[in-house]
């Protein structure tokens, strides 16, 4: 009788480990998919984070290129042109707009009083997300073609000491095609 006893003891425990083995391969499952929903849910929390980051940096678009104004009066050769646009999520205030050049002395040409556009007319700007502004120059912005094939970059300086640079291939084609037409008239 002992030994039947003792045998059914055993088959007890032996059903009562196989639960337990299936409970633990159970809660081992949803100890996983907690820890995948953890993970999942800090991945959100960083791209928030990198957003919310990214919110507070000054974002400007820099689009220089050359233009002819065609109108009553108007001198229809090429002249620099700045778009700027506002890509923040706040209002950014420009102050200024240079052109970068390639040379070793005096790497900027300062841009005097360029036309701003309506509605704003003159520099400085405050310009709210999400706008642009358009500064025109005339033919007679650069002092020579060797200036003017010198720039490397428009740059817009903000009122809290930004400066943010931009080219554009259109700027680039222009520029090349008028040094080429100087050239064939020579």
């Amino acid at each position: 009788m002992v030994d039947w006893a003792n045998t059914l003891i055993a088959v007890a425990g032996f059903i009562l480990a196989i639960i337990a083995l299936t409970q633990t391969s159970r809660s081992n499952r949803e100890a996983r998919e907690a820890n995948n929903i953890s993970r999942e849910a800090n991945e959100h929390a960083g791209r928030a984070l990198q957003l919310q980051e990214d919110e507070s940096n000054i974002r400007l678009l820099i689009e220089p290129r050359m233009m002819c104004v065609i109108g009553d009066g108007e001198d229809e050769r090429p002249r620099p042109v700045v778009k700027v646009v506002n890509l923040s999520a706040f209002p950014v205030t420009i102050d200024a707009i240079h052109w970068k050049n390639n040379r070793e002395t005096n790497g900027h040409f300062y841009w005097k009083n360029p036309t701003i556009a309506n509605p704003f007319g003159k520099l400085p700007v405050r310009l709210p997300p999400r706008e642009s502004l358009t500064a025109l120059g005339s033919p007679t912005s650069f002092q020579n073609l060797d200036d003017l094939a010198s720039v490397t970059a428009a740059v817009a300086y903000t009122a809290c000491g930004e400066d943010i640079e931009g080219m554009t291939d259109q700027w680039k084609e222009t520029v090349a095609r008028m040094v080429a037409e100087n050239e064939a008239e020579k």
